[in-house]
């Protein structure tokens, strides 16, 4: 097995170009709001924000919330709209709720973010991340329509949901292992012939790749994360 690394370059230590002003609080941020966005597959409808420690006390003057959002919304850190994703998201009638908790962080650490969200299909997930400096994030959870698991993994990552029983599972990750992905242990569950599979990558995946598996499972919903 691969040995996992927090950081994978110098550039994940001292942070990516980014709208301001904290790597740990703002870049981090939108980088776990991304990871709810890709594995949401569309535009949230609803956003239920929870914070823990660290972001519970600091989100509003470090620009936490507007992180959070708008890279839900699907910004990158560097987007200039990211300063008016609150306003943005009101006037795309996103239904947004921060709320501040009380006791240790879900994440194991102080820079936590708890996300859930629904689209206007009706699919529903949630996504635990920490930020851990320099604009490095780690998933700690992922729970799409009621399947939950729990993880410890950087970026990027692979998460693949839908109708599938265990065989089929197996199959999947067979077939992942046949295209020459990268990836290291994985993590499933299933229930009443549902699946939800997470494969943390050793190393990004191309465009054609990602468009060559979606391909062969266009049945499954498809999430890249990076």
């Amino acid at each position: 097995m691969a040995k996992s690394y927090d950081y994978q370059s110098a550039f994940d230590i001292i942070g990516p170009v980014m709208m301001g002003p904290s790597s740990s609080h703002t870049a981090g941020a939108v980088k776990i709001g991304n990871s709810a966005r890709a594995v949401l597959g569309d535009m949230p409808k609803t956003l239920e924000i929870h914070y823990y420690e660290s972001f519970a006390k600091t989100h509003q003057g470090h620009g936490t919330d507007v992180a959070v959002v708008g890279g839900a919304m699907g910004y990158s850190t560097f987007d200039s709209r990211i300063k008016s994703a609150l306003d943005i998201a009101k006037d795309e009638n996103i239904d947004v709720d921060i709320i501040e908790e009380d006791g240790e962080s879900i994440g194991q650490h102080p820079n936590c973010a708890y996300i859930k969200a629904n689209s206007e299909s009706g699919r529903h997930i949630e996504v635990i991340g920490i930020s851990i400096g320099g604009g490095t994030i780690k998933l700690k959870g992922i729970n799409v329509n009621g399947l939950e698991v729990e993880i410890n993994n950087g970026l990027p990552m692979l998460e693949i949901d839908g109708e599938m029983d265990k065989a089929q599972v197996n199959h999947l990750i067979n077939d992942m292992t046949d295209m020459e992905i990268d990836f290291g242990d994985e993590t499933v569950k299933t229930s009443d012939n549902n699946g939800l599979v997470v494969l943390p990558l050793n190393k990004a995946i191309s465009e054609s790749t990602l468009n060559k598996i979606r391909e062969k499972y266009s049945d499954l919903n498809v999430s890249y994360i990076n």
